[in-house]
């Protein structure tokens, strides 16, 4: 589980270092006194030279005493230039009904901004519950177990297909709705839906914030702990006996996250 997570917080790293980089690549056009001109990434200068590579890859380094003038491309917001994106979401999701759980979540989501105002994607989270004994039937037998399962001590990890609605295109600040349906096949196997509201804050050409709130629907399947001549009762590598059971989980939640 552990080697998930590094890999997990290695790819969404090395995603959003790739994007920054590919975004952060301004194009500028040297014009020469000579009345030439090139355009492409400025890749160095200084007082004595100033070094440009084309979209074709060639390399020139011109003397700044044959340089007029150099213009630089203005910059635009990345939501009306690029069209892949990436989310990654911080929050906390509070539980209602029963069982009551809380859970820490972190969520992302990859794919495209097909037009100014709509996104589809797809992604993976991770939802960390804080188990509430009094919420889970325990072992009439082993009443000092923690909890009803050994599983439950991992996260729930749901896969999504994700789409999103801007009210106003991305280059601005603008409300959005967003809606996340998948399931579990991690750890758990289940259903997840997520819907979801919230504020987006252009803020610049890499980055922008948005925070929401949302309502989240987790449904899975449980081993509830039951001495063995209970109907039904299957006997497992602990010793013990179990039935399986189901659960829903009702939570309601508030993040906040990047986009790039």
């Amino acid at each position: 589980m552990k080697r998930l997570y590094v890999i997990l917080c290695m790819a969404t790293l090395l995603a959003i270092t790739t994007v920054a980089a590919e975004k952060a690549a301004r194009k500028s056009t040297i014009h020469l006194k000579s009345g030439e001109f090139v355009t492409g990434v400025i890749t160095a200068r200084d007082d004595q030279s100033v070094e440009i590579v084309t979209d074709d890859e060639m390399k020139y380094v011109y003397p700044v005493s044959e340089v007029d003038y150099i213009t630089h491309e203005a910059k635009k917001k990345n939501y009306d230039t690029a069209k892949f994106r990436g989310f990654i979401d911080l929050g906390y999701a509070m539980g209602v009904g029963e069982p009551r759980n809380n859970y820490w979540l972190i969520e992302t989501s990859f794919g495209y901004q097909i037009t100014p105002n709509w996104y589809v994607g797809a992604g993976m989270a991770l939802h960390h519950f804080d188990a509430k004994v009094s919420t889970y039937p325990m072992r009439n037998d082993k009443p000092e177990l923690e909890h009803n399962d050994p599983d439950w001590k991992y996260p729930f990890i749901p896969l999504y297909l994700n789409g999103r609605y801007n009210y106003r295109s991305e280059s601005h600040n603008t409300p959005w709705v967003d809606l996340k349906v998948g399931a579990t096949f991690i750890n758990h196997t289940g259903f997840f839906a997520s819907p979801s509201i919230g504020y987006h804050f252009a803020t610049n050409q890499f980055f922008s914030f948005n925070v929401g709130v949302g309502y989240a629907l987790q449904t899975a399947t449980y081993k509830l702990w039951c001495l063995g001549d209970t109907p039904g009762a299957k006997a497992d590598d602990r010793g013990g006996s179990y039935v399986d059971k189901g659960a829903s989980f009702h939570n309601f939640f508030v993040k906040v996250g990047v986009e790039f």
